[in-house]
């Protein structure tokens, strides 16, 4: 039997385990990605190229054994991935849009169990034979935002491949587990004790930023969770990237500087500690591979003598340079600084995610029929979603391929009234509007 160990973020998911209905492992804790496909889709090269894929990466067919000391997980032999089928009712021109925004929601109520292999779905939505909606899911626990890019790739290409009967044109895919060998070698080199030392120094009487509640909580929710989508105006959307390069910084930075600025208008605290994720991609020998790599990483800005949004950018730059420069799994660092997780079971803990395009995956490489385009859910205003959160909610901002920023916020209304949330948007939109569009304007003298 094999037995690999956990990385550090499988370690740090087992943590948000809540059981088969919540948390890290739970049924709802998907992934999917959508492309609207022009073009005859042929049903049996894709049910084939699904089987290609789970042949490719071990993580979709991989289950973490949590109840075991130590933990590990187990590789399974390829198993035959569900493709489903439908023809939908026939509708206008104009209401396909709608209905794919439709078929994105219900992919991602469905849920996923871990222990059903393998950890991909997908579904092939007909409206007719030349125009079509593929959802892919996944389980977050086997595939993070960057894989499921990689995903849709290599099932594009195993799809040409059996339509045109020849080979896949694809680079060499390292496995997770080779990830976590890496990872362990290291995290016990020479460089893992300054490193400690590092977060040890910077979070040193610190907590993580949390959401004030506008109602008292018992600890069980009534409500589903609801979502909060914005969007950020074009012509600030346009600066985002001048600014980040005249400042040698990136986009990234930027919004979270923004968030910096937010948090200290919610809470005073002068030098917050926001909860965001790292892709954790910055050695080229992980871009191809699938597995849960993204992890928490915790960014304490301190905003004393800040007196423009430029001074609150460069300030956030050196944060994250500092951060990414003593990367070492946050199991580890709260192992050794636990009181900086304390609001962590509290709801009201906000986690913050940037979600940028992957340059590692270019979209044009989504080729189904003839041709097939990245899909995303449209802003609308507020909608419940029925997917409950392990804990606390979350904020997150995403950069589409095509430039538009548009931002997320999950919460639930028994903890949150919808009149807080909206207003929290419309500040982080004013924040980041004047920030970027007169960056060294006075915002706050500290």
């Amino acid at each position: 039997m094999n037995r690999y160990p956990l990385s550090g973020t499988q370690e740090w998911l087992c943590g948000a385990d809540l059981g088969d209905e919540a948390g890290a492992f739970g049924r709802l804790f998907t992934s999917e990605m959508a492309v609207r496909i022009s073009g005859r889709v042929e049903v049996e090269a894709l049910s084939g190229a699904l089987e290609d894929v789970v042949r490719r990466h071990e993580m979709l067919r991989t289950i973490v054994v949590r109840d075991a000391r130590p933990r590990y997980q187990q590789v399974y032999p390829p198993v035959r991935a569900t493709l489903e089928v439908r023809d939908l009712e026939p509708v206008s021109e104009e209401s396909r849009d709608a209905r794919v925004q439709e078929i994105m929601l219900r992919a991602g109520r469905r849920g996923m169990y871990v222990r059903d292999l393998p950890l991909l779905r997908a579904e092939l939505s007909r409206f007719d034979d030349r125009d079509s909606v593929l959802v892919v899911t996944s389980h977050h626990t086997a595939a993070d935002g960057w894989s499921m890019e990689v995903i849709m790739r290599d099932l594009a290409a195993f799809y040409q491949a059996r339509v045109t009967g020849s080979a896949a044109d694809l680079p060499d895919a390292a496995q997770y587990r080779d990830f976590v060998a890496w990872e362990q070698a290291r995290n016990g080199g020479p460089d893992a004790g300054v490193a400690l030392k590092f977060w040890r120094d910077k979070l040193n009487g610190a907590r993580i930023f949390a959401l004030p509640s506008d109602h008292s909580f018992s600890g069980v929710h009534t409500r589903p969770y609801s979502a909060y989508y914005f969007s950020i105006d074009p012509e600030v959307t346009a600066e985002l990237g001048p600014l980040s390069m005249a400042m040698r910084s990136s986009v990234f930075m930027l919004l979270l500087a923004a968030f910096n600025v937010l948090t200290y208008e919610i809470s005073g605290t002068p030098d917050p500690v926001i909860s965001t994720f790292s892709s954790g991609r910055n050695d080229v020998r992980t871009h191809e591979v699938v597995g849960p790599i993204a992890y928490p990483v915790l960014l304490r800005t301190s905003l004393e003598g800040c007196v423009t949004f430029r001074d609150v950018v460069e300030r956030t730059r050196q944060t994250c340079l500092e951060a990414y420069s003593h990367e070492i799994p946050t199991e580890r660092i709260v192992q050794d600084n636990p009181a900086i997780m304390e609001p962590l079971n509290d709801p009201m803990v906000c986690k913050v995610t940037f979600s940028m395009p992957q340059p590692h995956v270019d979209n044009a490489e989504f080729a189904f029929g003839d041709g097939a385009y990245e899909v995303r859910k449209e802003v609308v205003q507020h909608e419940e979603e029925g997917v409950d959160l392990a804990r606390g909610s979350v904020w997150d901002m995403d950069l589409l391929p095509s430039g538009e920023l548009t931002g997320t916020i999950r919460f639930n209304l028994d903890n949150f009234d919808l009149d807080s949330v909206t207003g929290w948007a419309s500040a982080y939109h004013r924040i980041l509007s004047n920030g970027v569009l007169n960056p060294d304007s006075e915002w706050k003298k500290l």
